[in-house]
Parts: structure tokens; C-alpha cells; sequence
């Protein structure tokens, strides 16, 4: 009995090495080994793997080969020509160890080629054409050792480490450094070039490094070709102008580890038939502004991003991004009809460069066209009008700084939180948790006739004053800034729908023409505790916005806390929710709507503070009417709370400390039930139940 009990322990064990070393392919037995100190040609049988140890200096071309696995130690060497690699090797290191070589390529695998040990190793090489460079392989997997790429020339579309299969990184430090030679042409740091690939980083820490023009740190080149951080560290750093950290067409996936990219690049001018790529500037025919026949392409522009890929999809796992260039991005997915979707993770994103110069895109005979949003720094985007960005989960800490910069633009639709889901001020997590601010100023869109040419370019408000023409907005003006096309920096900008179903957004802004968040169609929010406090408007629908729920505190320095561009009978409708709307401006309000009868008001509670202008939106065309009251001393509620007694509540409302200087203020107070004007008067202090949610009680 005690026999078979033996047997079956080393059975169990022989088991479990056997599992071990399949899923580690560096720690394959190599029952034979062979010291190599020369040069030369190796190989070793059909049936069993053999150890070669290189060790000293070579300084001949070293050659092995086999049918079946083998590894070649690196032990201390020092070798100036290429490794190649027949067949699947392992690569071990002991010790310190350099391959550094004037050739093409440093090592070369026709396999799957595994790194691994307890040493160093220094790969450099001097490439003479694209997509070839220190390292050349089928498959690379990475499991231990300390790897350092180095690329010593300065050849187009040349890569660190060029793959026509997969890359795996499980352990290991792998350090690609494409910049220290100053490269001014576009180079990669790892080039996958076959279809349907993948790079994975399990663990280990990847560094990548790139300058030179449109540079790509990790380029997943061919359709099909994906990426996956699910552990490890993957450090980015992109200097040159255009410059992507990861790029692809397919999807990057995100569940775990750490991704910290440094964007210093700037953005990358590229003109056009007519135009001068010195002064970027388009010739027209003559002295006439607009008197050429045709198009001209004037100018496009590609700017620098920490990832830019098809699809991005991340679950878990910290994204740090600092972006300084010249309108810099942070992550962007560009797919037509793609999704960035981001469910977990925490994210510390701060965007900081100014807008790019020149913006211009089409001239013709009639019309100017203008992308803004190409020409401003971002953190998080999507690039197409069909896409969606969902943001379900995660911590999101955003900052942008640069002028007209903003924390997240969403071409698409962008939906914040899950249909369904409850959120109260209480909760101890929001699920997103999102925190927007860009302290950014305007940016104006102009084009300005210099004899027979138009120069493109970004205009100031001084620039705006003078006696020069510009063309913009398919219109000549002269000192009129608001005629001017431009562009506000904002929290979160939406091209198509925005809807918030949960969770927590706070925004803030402090430069002139700051938003809060914005969506150029239909705004809907269904639940969720939205806080802004914003120098322009917190919250802009461009066609209407729709509230059913939630906790809702705008705060506006300088302009309307809500504003709904709509023409429609319903450009503001409010069916639920508590809604605080304070501003201390005059002549702004607190709920706008281009159409005086645009707002319904349903339910909820509704407490709006703002100044008696005479296009104050009063009469709600919902089933609770509004209330307004006029000649109430601003000083006198600041700091207080406003008190609100009638119908089925009485409401309190802490009122935040305002400027006395707008006089006068008018106050909208809808309480569920109420069916007539309330009683409202200042008080200090409350009573009731607290909503938890600024100083809103209910009794």
C-alpha cells in the first residue's frame, strides 16, 4: 500500500512539472550542451533539445538550428554579428550580455522565439531598410530577463522588434528605445506585420519609446491584429509629431495592469496640392478673397495619441496619461462604427497641450469647412459620427488645460452607466465615477486674405477686435468674435446623443466660455448625481434634454447653468429628479430655452436661482407649473437656505455663496403636488430629511 501511495505522489508530480513546463516554455529540459565560444554553425539532433552556451567574445555570425525545441544561453557575451535562430529556441541569459551589430538585424528567429533567465541582454543593431531592425521573429515570447532594444539608424518604417506572428510578454523587462538616436522618420517599437495577430502583456514590464514622424510604439499593422494588457506595466513615451503610442485597426483590450504614456509630440501638418507646407497657406487667383473655382484640400492634421485604435475596450487595470504636445490625445477610437467602451479600471488623464495653428480644411468657390475639434488637445475620444462610447464603470480623474482642450468628445452617441441603475448621493462607490475639468480658454477659427493668399490659422479675441477680415463660417465678418467660428473648452462633449442612466459626473471649468457637458442633439438623464460648476453653461442640449431622475447641481458663474438650443415644444422636459440651478450673472438664468414655451416640467423638484431677465422661463406647459419671483436680494440667500413651502413639501435648498452684484434674481420652484405658488423665504437652517445632496432637505 505505502508502494502505490509513493508511485502515485510521483506520478502526481512528474503531472503537474510536466503542466508547468508546458505553459513555460523556458523551463523545457535540454538534456545535452555544447559551449560555443567561436562563430559559427550550429545544430543538434532530431529527437532531444541541446543547451548551447555562448560565452566571450564572438565576433563572427552564429548560426544554430534544430527539429525539435533547443535553447542558446547567453553567458557574459559579447557579440557583434547576427544570432539566427532556426526552428523554436529559447534565448537564456546569464549575466550581463550585449549583441550589438552594424547589420540589419541583432537576432533573427524563423520560430517562436522565448526569452528568459535571471540576466541581461543589450539587442542593437543598425537597420538599412523598412520593417526589418534589432530583432526579427515569427513569435516572441517574453518570460523573464532584462532585455534592452536599441535602434542605431535613422530608416523609414524600420521596428525594435518586427513579428509575422504574436507577441507574449508573461515576465521580464523588454525596453525599446527608438528616440535616443533622434530619428526624424517614422519608426515602431514593436511592428506586428501578419493579420489576425496579437500582442499580450500577462506581466513584465514593456518600455517603448519613439520619435520621428507619425512613429508608432506598438503598431498593430495589419487587419485582424489585437492587443491585450491583462497584467504587467506598459510604459509609453512619444516625442515625435504625429506619434502614436499603440495604433491599430482592430481592438485594444484592457482587464488589468498599468498603462503610463508620456505624449509630448505635436500635431502634424500635411498639405495639399495649393498649399505651402512652410506657411501653411493656400494661393488663391486673385485679390479677391474667394475667387478661385474648385477645392482645395488647405491642410490636414495628425496629431499625437497615447493609443489610437479601431475599438477599446477596458475592464481593469490604472491608465495614466499625460499629454503636452500640441493637440495631444490621450485614448481614441477611430472605427468606423467602433465602440470605446470602458467598464472598470482607473484612469488619471490630464491633456495640456494648446490648439493647433491651422485648422482650415476646405476652400472653394462658397464655403469654408472647419473640424475645431481636430485642432484641440483631448484625453478620451471617438473619431466617427456612427460610434458609440459607453462608460458603465471605473474611477475617471480628467484634466484639460490647453486651449479649447477637452476631457472626453464623443463623435457619437456617448452613454454614461447602465439602463437600470440606481445611484443616490449616499452611495459609498458610483459606478462610473467621473471627474471632468479643463481650465482651457476659447479658441476662434480664421482665415485671413495677405495679397493673393489665404493664410489659415487660430485667432484671439484681440485679433478679432481689429479691422482685419476673416472668412469663417461660410461668411466674411470683421469684429464680431460670436460670428467667428469657434470653440469652447469643455468637461464632455458629445456630437451625437448623450445619455446618463447612473453613476457620478462632476465638472468644473474657470476660463471664459468653460462648458460642462454638452451634446449637440438629445441630452437624457435617468438617474445618476450630476455636479458642475462652470464659468459658461453646466449643461447644453442642442436640440432638447430630457430629465427623469436623478440628483442634478449646476452652478454657473457667468452664463445659464441649462440651456436647450431646441425650436420644439419640449426643449426641456423634467418628469423626476432633484434639479438645482444656481447662477450669479445678469443677465443669465438659471433654465433657458430658445422657445418660451419649450419647457414641461412633470414632477421632481426643480429650484432655479438666477437673474430677473425678462427671457426667464416660467411657464411650463407640463402638468406642474412654475413659479417666479422676483426682488429677491441675491445677498440676502447666499450662504442661507431657501425655503419653500407648498403642496405636498416643504423644501429647503442650501443656496451657495453668490455675487450680490446681479441685484435682483428670479426663482422656478416646482415641488411634486405643489399646485400653487409656494411660500419661499430664507432661513438658516433646515429641518426635514436630507437628501444628502447640497443642502436639500425634504419635510
Amino acid at each position: 500500500m505505502a508502494k502505490r501511495f509513493t508511485v502515485s505522489i510521483c506520478l502526481a508530480t512528474v503531472l503537474c512539472t510536466v503542466a508547468f513546463a508546458a505553459s513555460r516554455p523556458e523551463l523545457r529540459a535540454y538534456p545535452f550542451k555544447t559551449n560555443v565560444t567561436a562563430g559559427g554553425t550550429y545544430a543538434n539532433g532530431s529527437t532531444v533539445g541541446t543547451d548551447f552556451v555562448v560565452s566571450g567574445t564572438i565576433t563572427s555570425a552564429l548560426t544554430f538550428s534544430s527539429d525539435v525545441p533547443y535553447r542558446v544561453t547567453l553567458n557574459g557575451a559579447t557579440v557583434s554579428k547576427t544570432i539566427t535562430l532556426s526552428g523554436d529556441a529559447t534565448l537564456w541569459l546569464v549575466g550581463d550580455n550585449a549583441v550589438e551589430t552594424t547589420s540589419a538585424t541583432a537576432v533573427s528567429s524563423t520560430g517562436t522565439l522565448t526569452i528568459g533567465g535571471p540576466g541581461t541582454v543589450t539587442l542593437a543593431s543598425a537597420p538599412t531598410k523598412k520593417q526589418i531592425g534589432p530583432v526579427v521573429a515569427e513569435n516572441l515570447v517574453v518570460a523573464g530577463g532584462n532585455v534592452s532594444i536599441v535602434l542605431n539608424a535613422d530608416v523609414k518604417n524600420v521596428a525594435g522588434i518586427t513579428l509575422t506572428g504574436d507577441y507574449v510578454q508573461m515576465a521580464g523587462s523588454v525596453a525599446i528605445d527608438c528616440a535616443s538616436y533622434g530619428a526624424v522618420n517614422k519608426v515602431n517599437g514593436i511592428l506586428v506585420n501578419k493579420k489576425s495577430k496579437s500582442v499580450t502583456m500577462e506581466g513584465g514590464r514593456l518600455s517603448v519609446a519613439v520619435c520621428g514622424e507619425k512613429s508608432v510604439g506598438v503598431s498593430l499593422d495589419k487587419s485582424g491584429t489585437t492587443m491585450l494588457l491583462s497584467g504587467g506595466t506598459v510604459e509609453l513615451a512619444v516625442a515625435g509629431d504625429g506619434a502614436k503610442g499603440i495604433k491599430g485597426d482592430e481592438t485594444f483590450t484592457m482587464t488589468g495592469g498599468l498603462l503610463n504614456a508620456s505624449v509630448t509630440g505635436n500635431v502634424l501638418y500635411e498639405n495639399y496640392e495649393d498649399g505651402d507646407g512652410s506657411n501653411y497657406v493656400v494661393k488663391v487667383s486673385s485679390t479677391s478673397l474667394l475667387s478661385s473655382t474648385g477645392s482645395y484640400v488647405v491642410q490636414d492634421t495628425s496629431p499625437a495619441y497615447a493609443v489610437k485604435c479601431g475599438n477599446i475596450s477596458i475592464s481593469g487595470g490604472t491608465v495614466r496619461v499625460s499629454a503636452t504636445g500640441i493637440a495631444s490625445r490621450g485614448l481614441c477610437a477611430d472605427a468606423d462604427g467602433g465602440t470605446f467602451d470602458i467598464s472598470g479600471g482607473f484612469f488619471d488623464v490630464t491633456c495640456a497641450g494648446g490648439a493647433s495653428n491651422t485648422i482650415l480644411e476646405m476652400l472653394d468657390e462658397t464655403a469654408l469647412t472647419t473640424d475645431i475639434d481636430k485642432a484641440t488637445a483631448c484625453g478620451l475620444r471617438t473619431s466617427e459620427t456612427n460610434s458609440v462610447f459607453r462608460i458603465t464603470g471605473g474611477t475617471l480623474n480628467l484634466v484639460a488645460n490647453g486651449t479649447g482642450g477637452k476631457c472626453i468628445v464623443a463623435k457619437g452617441e456617448l452613454v454614461v452607466g447602465t439602463s437600470g441603475q440606481t445611484t443616490t448621493p449616499s452611495d459609498s462607490a458610483f459606478l462610473p465615477d467621473i471627474q471632468a475639468a479643463t481650465y482651457g480658454t476659447q479658441i476662434y477659427v480664421a482665415a485671413q486674405k495677405q495679397k493673393n493668399y489665404l493664410s489659415v490659422g487660430t485667432a484671439t479675441v484681440a485679433d478679432l477686435a481689429s479691422t482685419t477680415y476673416y472668412f469663417a463660417s461660410n461668411k466674411v465678418v470683421t469684429a464680431s468674435g460670436d460670428n467667428v467660428d469657434h470653440s469652447n473648452p469643455k468637461c464632455i462633449k458629445a456630437e451625437g446623443n448623450l445619455t446618463m442612466h447612473g453613476g457620478r459626473i462632476r465638472g468644473f471649468s474657470q476660463a471664459e466660455g468653460g462648458e460642462g457637458f454638452e451634446s449637440k442633439k438629445v441630452m437624457t438623464i435617468n438617474g445618476g448625481v450630476f455636479e458642475a460648476t462652470t464659468y459658461d453653461d453646466c449643461i447644453n442640449a442642442g436640440e432638447s434634454l430630457v430629465i427623469n431622475g436623478g440628483y442634478l447641481y449646476c452652478g454657473a458663474t457667468n452664463n445659464d447653468c441649462i440651456d436647450s438650443n431646441g425650436s420644439g415644444s419640449d426643449s426641456i422636459v423634467i418628469n423626476g429628479g432633484i434639479v438645482l440651478c444656481f447662477t450669479a450673472a445678469t443677465p443669465e438664468i438659471g433654465i433657458d430655452t430658445d422657445n418660451s414655451s419649450g419647457l414641461k416640467i412633470n414632477g421632481g423638484t426643480v429650484v432655479s436661482f438666477g437673474s430677473a431677465a425678462g427671457n426667464m422661463v416660467v411657464g411650463s406647459t407640463g402638468t406642474l407649473a412654475t413659479y417666479k419671483g422676483t426682488s429677491v436680494s441675491a445677498s440676502t440667500y447666499a450662504g442661507k437656505y431657501l425655503k419653500m413651502t407648498g403642496g405636498s413639501k416643504t423644501v429647503y435648498a442650501k443656496v451657495p455663496s453668490m455675487s450680490s452684484s446681479s441685484g435682483s434674481v428670479s426663482i422656478v420652484c416646482t415641488t411634486d403636488g405643489c399646485s400653487s405658488a409656494p411660500s419661499i423665504s430664507a432661513v438658516t437652517s433646515p429641518s426635514g430629511t436630507s437628501q444628502n445632496f447640497h443642502g436639500v432637505y425634504f419635510q
